[in-house]
């Protein structure tokens, strides 16, 4: 590996360290140059800026979820379980991505957060599209859904569940800035509306398609909530 992407890769390793850690605000170029202790030369030379940064960071994260996704399924896996792995797979709301998002949400509502929220959504769903769209292939010619386009169906799928995701993140702000903890019943609410659509969108049998559960949902609330007390 060259000497120049070793030094961009340890800029994004530390950048996303201190982001998590100290929020994206309060972390400024210069104490991510601090930390590595290298010139503002080095840094410009491979980002333009700290939003930048962050939506590079955003990209290798979710590429290497993808990777892990993928290399998770089972190889004998139906088309249904794929489409669950994949739709399930694609909100980040579980397991070591809970700090990254809770470092990210704050930044949702920053005025350069919403080309960065922008840029991350559509990175997820590029990220699924081709599987999911040979898995309704795949499923349809089984029988076990019906769509006509299945590259139609994954985007207009994968456009549901960014907007599932994201309208539960504005909700939990919302909820958070006003200084409440939300119910989880109306996030579950939400869930089961972006539920039914995609099954009417797939023609997949009621309840087929699984997406979060209370239980996920509760604790996604509850760690942000205590989160926004300690900051």
């Amino acid at each position: 590996m060259k000497k120049g992407d070793l030094k961009k890769q340890e800029i994004i390793r530390t950048a996303e360290n201190l982001f998590c850690r100290n929020g994206y605000e309060a972390t400024g170029v210069q104490d991510i140059l601090d930390a590595l202790h290298t010139s503002k030369g080095s840094f410009y030379h491979h980002f333009e800026s700290k939003e930048a940064l962050l939506e590079e960071i955003c990209r290798i994260r979710v590429a290497g979820a993808a990777e892990k996704r993928q290399a998770e399924t089972p190889a004998d896996a139906s088309p249904l379980e794929k489409v669950n792995l994949l739709l399930s797979g694609m909100i980040p709301f579980n397991g070591e991505k809970v700090t990254f998002l809770l470092m990210l949400l704050p930044v949702f509502r920053l005025p350069e957060g919403i080309r960065l929220k922008d840029s991350y959504s559509k990175e997820l769903a590029g990220q699924c599209f081709t599987p999911l769209s040979e898995a309704l292939e795949q499923g349809t010619a089984a029988g076990t859904f019906s769509c006509r386009d299945a590259a139609f169906s994954a985007e207009t799928a994968l456009l549901l569940v960014n907007h599932m995701w994201m309208r539960i993140c504005d909700m939990i702000l919302e909820n958070e800035e006003a200084g409440s903890m939300t119910d989880p019943a109306e996030l579950l609410e939400v869930t089961c509306q972006h539920r039914l659509a995609l099954e009417r969108l797939l023609c997949a049998p009621y309840g087929s398609i699984s997406l979060l559960r209370l239980g996920d949902l509760q604790a996604i609330a509850e760690q942000i909530h205590l989160h926004w007390k300690q900051v």
